[in-house]
């Protein structure tokens, strides 16, 4: 996983004007081990803090504030206890599953940032 984060780091640094969205299918178990990870990959000077992700509805800042910020990783955990426990925001808090419609051999999966 480290070398993966460190050409984030790469990206977003070369790319001063680009975000990154990162949803994580996550099976971390150790303790602090993801935000240990981003760390040690430099990723944490560009991360979007949860306290600023918006509540109940609430709007998301815009690019060029975040971009302003320096805030240009979102990084979302399939984990609820981990949005209090590392700071990294649980997925269902902050997007909805679109319910698309079956079709023969095709199956549409969409998911959409609130």
């Amino acid at each position: 996983a480290i070398d993966t984060l460190k050409e984030i780091e790469a990206f977003l640094s070369a790319n001063p004007a680009e975000i990154v969205t990162l949803i994580l299918e996550d099976y971390v178990k150790t303790p602090k081990g993801l935000t240990k990870v981003f760390a040690k990959a430099g990723l944490m000077k560009f991360w979007f803090p949860v306290t600023r992700m918006p509540k109940r509805g609430g709007d998301w800042p815009l690019v060029s504030d975040m971009i302003a910020k320096n805030q240009r990783l979102l990084v979302f955990t399939s984990v609820r206890s981990k949005e209090q426990s590392e700071g990294i925001a649980y997925q269902w808090n902050y997007m909805v599953e679109n319910q698309c419609k079956e079709t023969p051999n095709i199956k549409t999966l969409l998911f959409f940032i609130m």
